[in-house]
């Protein structure tokens, strides 16, 4: 059981880490797409806008997972103590 829980705990570091991470990236993402430049052009503007969109949304997402696996371990753990 305890091996279990430390591997849901390391799954839900992970992901904290690869959302923060995808965030960070958008970011970037974004001030590329706003910042005005001589050379960029439409197509490219909105290549960046979907990066930072697909990007924001896997971010959302591996915090979701993050949550769920985390309500997880919290009601292994009130099982284990109810035991």
């Amino acid at each position: 059981m305890k091996n279990i829980q430390k591997t849901l705990n390391d799954k839900i570091i992970d992901y904290k880490r690869f959302a923060f991470v995808l965030v960070s990236m958008s970011v970037f993402l974004y001030l590329g797409a706003v910042l005005p430049l001589e050379e960029k052009t439409l197509l490219k503007t909105y290549v960046l806008m979907g990066g930072t969109v697909v990007m924001l949304g896997l971010s959302g997402l591996f915090f979701f997972q993050a949550a769920r696996l985390k309500k997880k371990l919290s009601e292994m753990d009130d099982e284990q103590i109810n035991m």
